[in-house]
């Protein structure tokens, strides 16, 4: 089964549209113990911090318990990101991460990371969820990351041909 390495943020955009409970039916979600601090941090003031923290004890959300080496020293990047980077190498991940400049540097390395839109998109193409499903999902999405809309443009066309494709099927 794929690993799909995810940094803070994708994590919490997916559980705050909640679709986060959908991630095992594509692969295991592993986090870093960076990212696994990161996301349970504040408890008692975000009931996204709850819902993390139950899918953490319940092995829903897998804590890596990897080394780092702190191969990447870029001081672009947070720790989280850093760790979630040199995870994704050394145990052949994916990386599902938000974050422009994480994005960037792993696609210097060699990585094919991801980003929540994307993993939207492979719930439809997977028929996890349906086209409406998509829709819904990805308006709130784009609310909630502020995305333009050039890119919302584009990811909706990809959904519409993703769609076409199974019915020529």
């Amino acid at each position: 089964m794929k690993n799909f390495v995810f940094d803070t943020c994708s994590l919490i955009y997916l559980t705050k549209i909640q679709i986060k409970e959908k991630l095992p039916l594509l692969g295991n979600i592993v986090v870093s113990q960076t990212v696994k601090n990161e996301l349970i941090e504040d408890l008692d003031l975000f009931s996204d911090a709850k819902k993390l923290k139950l899918n953490l004890d319940k092995s829903i959300i897998k804590e890596s318990k990897l080394k780092f080496d702190d191969m990447f020293s870029s001081e672009n990047l947070g720790k989280g990101e850093r760790e979630s980077i040199e995870l994704c190498i050394k145990s052949k991940g994916t990386l599902i991460t938000d974050d422009h400049k994480a994005l960037n540097y792993a696609l210097n390395v060699g990585l094919r990371p991801k980003t929540s839109e994307v993993i939207l998109l492979d719930f439809l193409q997977q028929g996890i969820i349906n086209y409406t499903e998509f829709k819904a999902f990805f308006k709130e999405l784009a609310i909630i990351k502020s995305l333009k809309l050039e890119i919302i443009s584009f990811f909706k066309n990809k959904a519409k041909n993703i769609i076409n494709k199974k019915k020529e099927k």
